[in-house]
């Protein structure tokens, strides 16, 4: 057995977690993470894979992941050449494609906004030819198309008004319609983005209160004080419809395993979930107090 292997089966022992439940999070074949615990990179599927299944099985275990490649670099296997000038390959590819996609994305929308120009062009000059005059009715000298206006004058004849007369039941009779202030609602932004790991940070809140809703499948939720601690609870997958909520003092760190299957609110504030793009992700949140 490797150190990595060992330093990474002792992470997952530690925080009771099994072959079988990283198995679900990380999507990688049992037989692989044995083969990355004793040591048996020979076993993985090319170097790239080596690499990737390390970094998804230390996430899965609360390392990180950047540490652990770079301190552990001399037990990982070499990168054959020909791996290397296949990624270069396909990224150059990739790199190429991309000015012709967007130059066909410009066209479609002057096309769009073109067309839009020329019917609102019609519309106008149909408009303005077929615009009608609003008939008057005689004794209308002030193009009112009828409607009968009164003067203060001939409202109330001989009827002097007082200016200062105000209606008692109002904000004038003693001050009584004050406004209460509402309380700040919470306020939640992104802060970065470091890895797997998106940071935020939650404002006008006292506490920490994350929902999870199974709403679109199946998801695998562990949640800690902190990162780097211990769980609140072991973690567990959550079938589709289900519900979690999860109360944090000061600070959360929550590993989301399939995140486009969940609703996410924080202190009833809605979180954009496509800001978790890997699966498996971590969110970690601050609270703020002011």
């Amino acid at each position: 057995m490797s150190e990595l292997g060992q330093v990474l089966r002792q992470a997952r022992e530690e925080k009771g977690i099994t072959l079988d439940d990283i198995q679900k999070v990380t999507k990688i074949q049992k037989r692989y993470l044995e083969a990355i615990e004793r040591g048996h990179y020979h076993v993985l599927p090319g170097h790239f894979y080596a690499r990737a299944f390390i970094k998804s099985y230390a996430e899965a275990v609360g390392l990180d992941p950047n540490h652990i490649l770079s301190h552990y670099q001399a037990d990982l296997p070499a990168q054959p050449p020909q791996e290397n000038m296949e990624r270069l390959r396909r990224r150059r590819t990739a790199v190429a494609r991309q000015p012709l996609q967007a130059g066909k994305w410009v066209t479609q929308t002057l096309l769009v906004l073109f067309v839009v120009l020329v019917i609102g062009v019609i519309y106008t000059a149909v408009v303005n030819r077929n615009g009608l005059e609003i008939p008057t009715i005689p004794g209308d000298t002030q193009g009112t198309g009828g409607e009968f206006v009164t003067t203060p004058e001939e409202e109330a004849p001989g009827v002097p008004v007082d200016p200062t007369d105000t209606d008692d039941s109002g904000d004038n009779a003693g001050g009584g319609g004050a406004v209460e202030e509402e309380p700040a609602k919470p306020s939640l932004a992104m802060d970065k983005q470091e890895g797997t790991t998106t940071h935020y940070t939650l404002t006008k809140a006292d506490s920490i209160t994350v929902t999870f809703k199974m709403s679109k499948g199946r998801c695998w939720l562990v949640a800690y004080d902190k990162k780097g601690g211990k769980p609140l609870e072991p973690g567990k997958t959550f079938k589709q419809g289900e519900e979690k909520t999860f109360t944090f003092s000061d600070t959360a760190y929550v590993q989301v395993g399939h995140p486009p299957a969940v609703e996410i609110t924080v202190n009833g504030v809605p979180m954009d979930v496509s800001q978790l793009v890997a699966s498996p992700s971590f969110m970690s949140i601050n609270l703020k107090k002011q």
